[in-house]
């Protein structure tokens, strides 16, 4: 993983989580500020998704699945939660998408320890 691209991942994601967390106490529904927040965040998922297949060693093995499924579990995670977030017409559907970019946050840590760890890059 490049680190730079990985810290500036992190910070996205708490940094929307953060204004979505300031929404949820004004009893903000879902809009389209907040959809621009989870595309901007899932530009930098993928971004990060094509950045990591062109370097990792092409051999199998090595944590290699593991990787790469939380990492596409991570691309999913703000997505399913702004489609439950918007349907949702209580204070708390935006609620919804906040806590996914502290999820999303969780997962790109574990996913820096897989880096780490298991892949030798």
């Amino acid at each position: 993983m490049i680190e730079w691209l990985y810290l500036a991942v992190q910070a996205a994601a708490l940094a929307m989580s953060a204004w979505f967390f300031v929404d949820t106490a004004r009893s903000k529904l879902v809009g389209r500020r907040h959809f621009a927040g989870v595309a901007v965040l899932e530009l930098l998922l993928l971004a990060q998704l094509a950045v990591s297949i062109a370097i990792v060693p092409g051999e199998a093995g090595g944590g290699k699945a593991l990787f790469f499924s939380y990492l596409v579990t991570t691309i999913l995670v703000p997505v399913a939660a702004c489609f439950w977030g918007s349907i949702d017409r209580s204070r708390w559907g935006i609620g919804t998408v906040a806590a996914s970019g502290v999820i999303v946050a969780a997962l790109l840590l574990r996913i820096h320890q897989i880096w780490e760890l298991q892949i030798n890059v």
